[in-house]
Formats: structure tokens, C-alpha cells, sequence
């Protein structure tokens, strides 16, 4: 019966760390239905961790492990008990080619960056951009937000120019003070930019911007969070 070593709980400790999970190329996913999903994604698997037997049908080089075990291995304060390790890939830049994409320039929160994921996938919207500064893919916080959607979505990394200057995309950038988006006549190929939740987006990823959009409403609060913004947007954006 396979068993982990120390060397396998502390390797996959150090993957909650940013610098190790760049250094080395692997990052964690946990929960069953993620783990699942990850052993039949385009990821290549590292490894994977389990406290319940029967995962060996589902994975068969599964390493089992106790109940504490997995507890010194996971980022959760209740584990699940399914952990897989998974090589990342280079989410470079590729020209973009569907209708609708998404560019998100500084996002900090990696819970809005996975859940800014997980909409996107709902709306079939696979293609997001990221400014170089936005928060990392592989954040645990991040990829538990996604629910799965991270292997469905291609998120890449660039500068904003390198997107944002695409030819044949209408840009359009999701402002305070902007059209209204339900008037806005939309291009037949559709950019939607989403600034940070601290800064909106800014000056170089605002002088590519062919219309600023807003989202109309009718209460006091200030402003609405990146996310919610985000997925109200792409509603808009892929319904005509």
C-alpha cells in the first residue's frame, strides 16, 4: 500500500507558498470533485493524496493517508480528504479568437479572480487576460473559487497592450461613470475590461478603451465588487 513520506507532506506544504509553486511548477488543488476533474483536465498530475481506499479506482497511483496526514497537507481548516499536485503551465499570451473575452487589469483578490473564472465558464466565456500584476492562477483561494472552472478557462498573462490592441475587438471598460450597458450597440466581436477593486482600471489599459460601460442602479451603495460586476457584465455581453 503506498504511503506518503515526509518529503511528500512537506513538498506539498510548500506549494501554499507562491515562491515554491513557481520555483518548482506544481500547485494544489483539494476537494473530491476538484480532484477528479483535475486526474481528466490537461493537467499533468503530479501526484495525488487520499484518505478514503476506493479513490484507487478513480486514480490508481493514488498515495493513501491518514486523516492527520491530510490535515498537515491541506490549506483547509476542515480538509476534505482528496489533494492532488498538478504541473502548472505557462499561461502565456495567445491571440485571442472568440466572441466575447474578458481582460482583467490588477485584480488583487484571488477569491474574485476564481470567481471572475467560475462566471465566465458559466457564460462559456474561455478566454481571459490578466494584467501581468493580477493576482496568480494558482493561489489556493483562487483555484477553490474557480469550482473546476480552471480546467476549462485559458486565464493568461500579458500587458495590457498586447490584448487590448487586437484588431477587429471592440474594447469596452467597465466604469463608475460610463453609457448605461443595456443601451450600449455592442460589436459583433466584444472586449470587456475589469479594473482592480482598489484602482479601476487603469491609465494604460483605459487609453485602449473604445466605450466606457456602466452597470445602471438605483440604491445608495458606492460601487459594486469586482466580481459582481464582472459576471453582470458578461451577461450583457453574451445575450445579444
Amino acid at each position: 500500500m503506498d504511503q506518503p513520506s515526509k518529503k511528500d507532506i512537506k513538498l506539498v506544504r510548500s506549494l501554499m507558498q507562491k515562491k515554491f509553486r513557481k520555483e518548482l511548477g506544481l500547485f494544489v488543488v483539494e476537494g473530491k470533485k476538484m480532484t477528479e476533474e483535475s486526474i481528466q483536465s490537461d493537467f499533468e498530475v503530479y501526484a495525488v493524496f487520499s484518505t478514503d481506499p476506493s479513490f484507487k479506482s478513480v486514480y490508481k497511483d493514488t498515495i493513501l493517508v491518514s486523516a492527520k496526514e491530510m490535515e498537515q497537507m491541506s490549506s483547509m481548516s476542515t480538509p476534505s480528504g482528496y489533494l492532488a499536485v498538478l504541473r502548472s503551465t505557462s499561461n502565456s499570451f495567445q491571440s485571442p479568437k472568440g466572441k466575447v473575452i474578458l481582460f482583467l487589469d490588477g485584480i488583487s483578490d484571488p477569491g474574485n479572480l476564481g470567481t471572475i473564472l467560475r462566471t465566465a465558464d458559466w457564460f462559456g466565456i474561455n478566454e481571459i487576460y490578466c494584467s501581468n500584476d493580477t493576482v496568480e492562477l494558482y493561489n489556493p483561494k483562487t483555484i477553490q473559487s474557480t469550482m473546476g472552472s480552471i480546467f476549462r478557462c485559458s486565464l493568461m498573462y500579458c500587458n495590457a497592450e498586447d490584448v487590448l490592441n487586437t484588431k477587429d475587438y471592440g474594447v469596452y471598460g467597465a466604469v463608475l461613470q460610463g453609457k448605461n450597458v443595456l443601451e450600449c450597440a455592442l460589436e459583433s466581436k466584444r472586449m470587456l475590461v475589469i479594473g482592480s477593486e482598489s484602482h479601476g482600471i487603469r491609465e494604460e489599459a483605459m487609453s485602449y478603451i473604445d466605450q466606457k460601460i456602466t452597470i445602471p442602479g438605483g440604491g445608495g451603495a458606492e460601487s459594486l465588487n469586482a466580481a459582481v460586476a464582472a459576471g453582470i457584465l458578461m451577461f450583457s455581453f453574451v445575450r445579444t
